[in-house]
Formats: C-alpha cells, structure tokens, sequence
C-alpha cells in the first residue's frame, strides 16, 4: 500500500519560508474535477464525504482534520476565519511534518488548485467567515534582533507552561491539554525544527502566535503582544531549534582503557552523534489513541576489546519513575538481532508477528535508584518485561533533566550470561533498534528502523 495513503490534510501553512508553487494562472474551477482527485488520494483518511473518518483514520494521531467542520489549523489569517486559497494550496504542496499527511507536490498543479476548490465547497466557513488577513507587522531583520527579548516576551506570555522552559514541550500544563472533540494533544517541542508543522522559519512562527491554531489549546496572542514583540519571540523559538542528523549508519569509536559510565565524560566527545527517528505502534485494534511524546533519540557509541557502550538521550515530557515494574515508568529497550540471525529480521514497527525470529532486547527501566540493565532473547515485548535477567549488561549514570532523559548502557561484545545472545566481537557492522516507553503514555510504545552501527578498529 502506498505510504501516500497515510495523510492527514490538516490543511492550512504559511506560505513564506516553504517550497512554493503558486501560479497566476489558475484554472477554471471544477468541482467534478476536483472532487475526483480527492476520492482518489484524500478519502482513505478523510473520509468519503470529508468528516475525518476514513479507512485508515484511526491509525494517525493527530486525527485526519474534519474538513466540513471549517476548523482549519495552520492559517495565514485571523483566528476564527477561513483560511486563504493560498494557505489551503501550500498545505497540499508542502505537507505537515510530523504528521502522516504528505506533500503532494508530485500532482499536477492545476489539480492541486481543484482540490482546493473541492476542499472549500465542504465547508460553509469559506462564505460564513471569509479570510482576513492577519495583522504581522514586519519583519525587523535578524541583525535587529535580541534574544535577551525575545526570551522575555516567552516568560511574560507564559509560553513555559506549556512548552516547558527550554521549549522541549514538557510544561506543567503540557499533560492536561486538550483539542476542540477533547482528544489529548501536546503542545509543540519547539526544538525539533524538523516537525514544526506550519514551518519553522520566524515568519511561520509570528503566524501561528498571533493567529492561534484553531481547534487546539493554542491560543492567537494577538491582543496580549506586539506584533514587534512577537517577532522578537519568534526568533528567540527559532534559536531552540535543532536539525536532526537521522542516519541508517552510526560509528562507534574505539577507545583505549575502560569505558565510561558517565554521560559527561570526555572520551564521549570523540564519539560522533547519530539520530533515529521513533514512531508509535499501533495497537491490537490497529488504531494510535495518543499523542507521540517520544519522536527521535540521539546516541553516541564507544567499545573497546570486552564491550560497547552506548550513550542515549531523548526528549520525555515527563520523568516517571514508579518502582520496580515497566508499568506508568519510562524505559528503554536497545535491540540486537539474536545469535545466527542475519539481515534486518522484520521492521520493529511490526515485530513481533506471527513466524518471525526472536529478538536480543537490554531493557532499561527507570526507578527510583536510576534504573538497571535487564537482556533476554525474546519472541515478545510481554515476555521481555516478564523473563529478563540482569546479566552482564549494565546501566551506568542515568539522569532526567529539564525534559530530557540521559542513560548510558554498556554491554560486553561477547556476553556468556543470556542463551543465544547477539554476539558483537569481531563484527565489523552490527545492527542496532530502539524502542523506547513514555511512562506518562502507558501501553504506548515507540519504535525505531534498524542503525547500523560500524566499529572503528583504531583510536585516531
């Protein structure tokens, strides 16, 4: 099945800053036109009729957004009113990152232009409510900025109780938010530049300050700043960002001596970062109930001649340390592929199905005393929580700081204490995945593709 089937049309972007491809000449509305293409490429999640309720809805969090409803997120305009044709023709061509709705730049443009029109005949908002430009001020140029204001107009407009106060979305308010149909949401980790859904360039970020995303806890800061002082804010979000440096390849760098057990050790700063994206599992019903909270980690490598160690991090909203069980507690799983199976067995994304081999799994559970290390070759993640031993593999420091958790791992290449256990020496290139359980989000797990992680056999 075509991923291009897994879309939300959360429709509505910014259109500064995005790839644009907006013509002059548009086409003659056709509604038949357009209505055909939307039963062809937008049905299979937002429904026949536009409501939302597709096929393949249920397997996307955020939902597929109710088109007749004309509750629109991303706008370039006022809060409560329409979006601008503009608006609705970016969101098709450049997608929402961070959701399953895609960029549809590869249909022809006159066809993006009548599903624009077919998209606005399914809601009343478009006459009820006509767009009205929002008022954005101008832009003041980055040699006229100051982050020191910046950051004081985040503080006076509270953004840190739901953002948190680095912008890693874990706010004090971040767990009790809610949508317009009183579904659970989060509020945006501002430093994901990869995922900001209405872009990421400070134009885009002064448009969803002061228009607000409607339908969410999102308010328009409108009439609370300036549209100076907001741009003075926008630039301040835009300095949390960061790119993520996603990779099927990592490299582990040899060291001489013992590894480090610390995660502020210098030897780490030999090692080179590498990021993997996470997505959530869907459910026995195949459905996804929840927002994602854990959507990358970022890990660094070192073994010597007897072990690996890895050093882990990655955003939690939450530190949840219930003592001694899986259960409402963060914990991470480090997957190895089990001694004489070969190749990458099945995607973590599906594992465990029916037929397929067992997996090698260092489960990392936090608790009260930090957390420890736990291995077993498994057919399951129930027969993971329930028949793991402590073994050899160990957890070294792990801490949570500021909604993020830190935990360093090592593991002997060649471990004698877990039957069947991945065997590491003398490889060259082993392939590592990650599963990773936000405690705050219990019975959601979330998953990455396999990394192959090549040792280094010198110290240079």
């Amino acid at each position: 099945m075509s991923h291009r089937f897994f879309l939300i049309l959360l429709v509505g972007l910014g259109s500064v800053g995005l790839a644009s491809a907006v013509s002059a000449d548009r086409p003659e509305p056709d509604l038949t036109v357009g209505r055909a293409a939307y039963q062809q490429q937008c049905a299979r999640c937002h429904g026949v009729e536009g409501k939302g309720d597709g096929y393949d809805a249920k397997r996307l969090y955020p939902r597929p957004r109710d088109l007749t409803e004309g509750v629109f997120k991303f706008r370039s305009t006022a809060t409560g009113t329409a979006p601008t044709d503009d608006d609705l023709f970016q969101a098709l061509t450049n997608g929402l990152p961070g959701t399953g709705m895609p960029d549809w730049s590869h249909l022809d443009e006159n066809l993006r232009w009548q599903l624009v029109e077919y998209i606005k005949s399914l809601s009343t908002v478009f006459t009820d409510a006509p767009p009205e430009p929002a008022n954005l001020g101008t832009d003041p140029g980055r040699k006229r900025i100051d982050l020191a204001q910046g950051k004081a107009v985040y503080d006076k407009l509270g953004c840190a109780a739901c953002h948190g106060v680095s912008g890693r979305g874990n706010g004090p308010s971040a767990a009790t938010l809610t949508d317009n149909w009183s579904r659970p949401i989060r509020p945006k980790d501002l430093t994901e530049r990869w995922s900001y859904r209405g872009g990421s360039a400070p134009r885009e970020i002064v448009e969803r300050i002061l228009t607000g995303i409607d339908g969410t806890a999102m308010p328009s800061y409108a009439e609370a700043a300036s549209p100076e002082e907001v741009w003075q804010l926008a630039y301040y979000v835009q300095s949390l960002q960061q790119d993520i440096q996603s990779t099927m390849i990592a490299h582990s760098h040899r060291v001489d001596g013992s590894l480090p057990e610390k995660a502020d050790d210098p030897q780490w700063d030999e090692a080179p970062r590498a990021d993997a994206r996470l997505r959530y599992v869907v459910d026995a019903q195949g459905a996804v109930n929840a927002p994602q909270t854990v959507t990358r980690l970022s890990f660094w490598a070192l073994h010597n001649d007897e072990a690996l160690s890895l050093r882990i991090r990655w955003n939690d909203v939450s530190e949840d340390r219930p003592a001694p069980t899986a259960v409402g507690a963060d914990a991470l799983a480090v997957t190895w592929l089990p001694q004489g199976v070969a190749g990458d067995v099945i995607s973590l994304h599906t594992w465990p199905l029916r037929g397929t081999p067992p997996l090698d799994l260092c489960l990392w559970i936090a608790d009260e005393t930090g957390g420890s290390v736990h291995e077993a070759v498994v057919q399951d993640f129930d027969e993971l929580l329930n028949n793991s031993v402590a073994g050899s593999a160990r957890a070294g420091q792990a801490s949570y700081l500021d909604g993020e958790w830190t935990v360093v791992i090592t593991r002997p290449l060649s471990p004698s204490d877990v039957s069947g256990s991945a065997q590491l020496a003398g490889q060259s290139i082993v392939p590592v995945g990650f599963v990773v359980w936000d405690g705050g989000n219990p019975g959601q797990r979330a998953v990455s593709m396999w990394v192959d992680v090549v040792f280094r056999r010198d110290t240079q």
